[in-house]
Parts: structure tokens; sequence; C-alpha cells
């Protein structure tokens, strides 16, 4: 039976996107940590972060396995075969890579973010969504403990690294409210008690979060406030870093989306 059957259509229908927005999530990021592969400044790290990379292509499969139940599509048809309007992940997720600092700065905040996210899923009146937020939160613990491991060695790794380590917090928390941009449909998910409250409202708890592992590195901390944003990607609004990266990662996949891999 798929997930959510008790729920108005209405109710489904908002599941389905709350859904969609986590797996993207994962799987956006997942793709871009993959690339680090062969070229992350230690060989450990290498073999660190392609981990991690395969941790959260796997969360995305899992939300979107519940998503399979609810909509018929695949899981790779949902990964690979919708357009880039169609995909719902925060804008800040598909920016390049550029440098080990911002990938870094940009993982540790999103596992911030990720973290509080699961959290109120194990609040969920729904048994699905509470088994899968465990399971994920089970491996996401050692994601931050890797994150605030890199934090602390770059920000405290002399003038150029501190510098740089710098410049990924500016760029990062700058579209960091994006991840929860405030949505219609959530309201929808807290009137059928799926959900204790909207999931944009955890933003005060992740400000508070990223103040307080950020600030101990004497990392200066610019202002989150409000301001209108110039992409949205939760609502379908990305820009040709996510297009060249969903034609990168569904290749193989569009070359014959009727094999069995």
């Amino acid at each position: 039976m798929p997930i959510g059957h008790e729920l108005s259509g209405e109710g489904r229908a908002a599941l389905g996107e709350y859904l969609l927005l986590m797996a993207d999530d994962e799987l956006v990021l997942g793709h871009r940590d993959s690339e680090w592969c062969a070229f992350a400044p230690l060989i450990e790290e290498d073999i660190a972060f392609a981990s991690i990379a395969q941790d959260e292509i796997s969360h995305a499969a899992l939300w979107y396995e519940l998503i399979e139940s609810m909509r018929g599509l695949s899981r790779d048809q949902l990964a690979f075969g919708r357009r880039e309007s169609e995909m719902r992940n925060a804008t800040l997720l598909e920016r390049e890579n550029g440098d080990w600092a911002f990938t870094v700065v940009r993982h540790y905040v999103y596992d911030i973010a990720d973290d509080l996210r699961t959290e109120q899923l194990l609040h969920a009146n729904e048994p699905l969504l509470r088994s899968v937020a465990q399971r994920i939160r089970r491996e996401e613990r050692y994601h931050l403990e890797h994150g605030a491991m890199w934090l602390g060695r770059l920000a405290h790794g002399g003038a150029e690294a501190h510098r740089r380590t710098q410049h990924a917090v500016d760029r990062v928390l700058a579209e960091s409210r994006g991840l929860f941009h405030p949505l219609a449909w959530e309201q929808v998910l807290v009137k059928e008690g799926v959900l204790p409250d909207r999931p944009s409202r955890l933003l005060r708890a992740f400000v508070e979060r990223v103040h307080a592992a950020l600030g101990e590195h004497g990392l200066q901390i610019p202002s989150l406030a409000e301001k209108r944003e110039s992409r949205c990607g939760r609502i379908g609004h990305h820009g040709p870093e996510l297009a060249s990266l969903l034609q990168t990662m569904g290749e193989v996949w569009r070359s014959d989306p009727a094999a069995t891999w």
C-alpha cells in the first residue's frame, strides 16, 4: 500500500512534493560530492568523500522509492527522467564544487539542515517517514562529525586556509535560506497531521546551530536576514549549473531508459 494512502488527495500531493524535495537535495549534493573522487586533497579523503557521496545518493533512493509507491514512476525515472524545471533541490546544492573549502562548508551547513529536517520527521504521524528518517540519521551522524573536523582543520590551517574558509562561509550562507524556503503545501502536511509543524519554521533553529558551529572557529557570520532570491530551486527555478549536472548524471540512463542495470 502506498505511503499516505489515508490522506486526502491534497495531502498526498503535498507529501509527494516534500519527499521529492528531500530526494532531489540528496541526489544533487551526492553527485557533486562524487566529483571529488580522485581529486580530494588527501587519498584518505578520496575514499571518505566517495563514501559520503554514496550515502547521499542511497538516501535519495530511499525517498524516491516512497514516491514511486505514490506516483507509479520508478526511482530511476524520478532521478534521471525529469526536466530541470521539475527538480526541487535547493539552489545552493547544485552550485559547482569550487575549492575544497566551499565543498566542506556547503556540505556541513547542509548536514545541519538535514539533521533538523530528519529530526522533525521522527515525530511524523507516518511510520514509513519515521523509519527512513531513523535510518538516514544513523549515517548522517558521521557526516556531521566529518564536516566539523574539516571545518576546524581549514579554519585554523593558516591565513590562506582561513581566508578561503571565510569566503566559502560568505558564499554558502548567502544561499542557505533556500534550504528552508516556505512553500504553500507545507501547511497541508500540518493540517492533515503528517508533520508537527511547517518545515520552513526550522530556519530559526538552523541559524542558531550554524552560528554556533561556525562562530567557534573565529569565522565571521554574514547576516541571514531575509532577502529576495535571484533563483529558487524549490519552485523549479534553476540555472545552467543544474542543467549541466543533469546532462552528465543521466547520460547512461537516457541511452536506454528501459534497461535494467
